[in-house]
């Protein structure tokens, strides 16, 4: 008897993709938005059913962070010369890749990437993700291993892929991957929690920084705007999250300003401190992308930046927040008045932001366009 009824065993099902085998290679030992990224893409990756390795030094806390989640790592210890360069880290890297069959390495860091294109150049396909927007060093040493053959990136942002070409690496080499965020570590702050500490007494606004005290984060621009807002809004708090080599100086601003600064140190209820933020404030002067940025925008907190690096690529000046030249104190501070005093602005960046965030700056995105990088290298349809 004949039935019309097409068999759902007529076609073959599509073959389900090769589960990679990735070694990824992180030289930090602290935790910051870097290795923020590496742990989400891990966890993306697995999620997959993709093999990964994380090899980093003895005191990653990368590593540490991995392990208790079930990821297998690998410590090195420290070469005592020649750093990154070291034959004997080299050998080390070469023995781990090999026992764990990798099909491709990926360098997160600039010491990761020294170390790999001295280790994998023409043995196994070597991706690394460039995060800075600092120019490469004009010498023959960075020149060659950066431009060396053999070897892909991917950019967070289109200013670090511009500032890769400029460096002499090739335009088709690089693909473009924003770095990405879980959104769900950032909503739904308790917005009451934090407040009442912060403001001390006054009626705010609070306006917050999180990220580390380091000098391409300009962390001193915001503490020196700081006289200058609390004129024109003299209940006005401004909370630096976060620390770093730049913690001393910001000590000694913030001693000239009485109860204008408070610094809150390193905090993991990040959620409750965007929520209790009235705006978000980054003054770099270089930055790859910023994914503190991303946070504050997806948190629902209207920014205040600068036009450095990639910045510009998540805060676009006049539609998800404000934009000022680096450096200038007094253009940073009139903007973060100007628009604490446009609650109109506010609530159109608020809306904007948020869905900007969602358009281009997920975890996810970031996880899949990473893999469509991966397969692209490895020849992978």
């Amino acid at each position: 008897m004949t039935h019309n009824t097409p068999s759902i065993f007529t076609e073959k099902a599509p073959p389900m993709p090769k589960a990679l085998r990735i070694l990824h290679i992180d030289t930090e030992k602290g935790f910051r938005g870097g290795e923020r990224q590496v742990s989400l893409l891990a966890h993306g990756l697995r999620d997959l059913g993709h093999k990964q390795l994380i090899a980093g030094p003895e005191g990653s806390k990368l590593n540490e962070h991995l392990s208790e989640k079930g990821f297998q790592v690998a410590n090195w210890k420290p070469p005592l010369f020649l750093g990154a360069r070291s034959p004997f880290l080299s050998a080390w890297l070469s023995r781990v890749a090999g026992d764990f069959n990798a099909d491709i390495i990926h360098a997160h860091t600039g010491n990761g990437h020294t170390a790999a294109v001295h280790t994998f150049i023409g043995k196994r396909p070597l991706i690394t993700t460039r995060r800075v927007d600092f120019a490469i060093k004009d010498n023959a040493l960075s020149k060659a291993k950066y431009t060396r053959p053999g070897q892909h990136y991917i950019a967070i942002s289109k200013a670090v892929r511009d500032v890769l070409v400029e460096g002499g690496v090739r335009p088709e080499v690089i693909d473009l991957v924003y770095s990405g965020i879980d959104t769900g570590r950032v909503e739904g702050g308790d917005r009451a929690k934090l407040r009442g500490e912060w403001l001390a007494g006054s009626e705010g606004p609070i306006i917050g920084f999180v990220g580390a005290f380091a000098d391409h984060k300009a962390p001193w621009v915001l503490a020196h705007a700081a006289r200058m807002i609390r004129e024109e809004l003299p209940g006005a708090r401004i909370i630096f999250v976060g620390d770093g080599e730049f913690r001393a100086l910001l000590e000694e601003i913030s001693a000239d300003i009485p109860d204008a600064i408070h610094l809150a140190g390193w905090r993991e209820d990040i959620a409750d401190c965007l929520a209790a933020f009235d705006l978000f404030v980054m003054p770099s002067k270089l930055e790859g992308l910023c994914t503190s940025l991303i946070d504050a925008l997806a948190a629902g907190v209207p920014c205040v930046s600068t036009n450095a690096g990639g910045i510009p690529e998540v805060i676009v000046d006049g539609k998800t927040g404000v934009l000022v030249p680096p450096k200038d104190e007094e253009a940073l501070a009139r903007a973060v008045v100007a628009l604490w005093r446009d609650p109109d602005g506010r609530e159109r960046y608020r809306q904007a932001g948020f869905n900007h965030v969602g358009e281009n700056f997920t975890a996810d995105a970031m996880v899949r366009g990473t893999l469509e990088v991966y397969n692209k290298v490895l020849g992978n349809k």
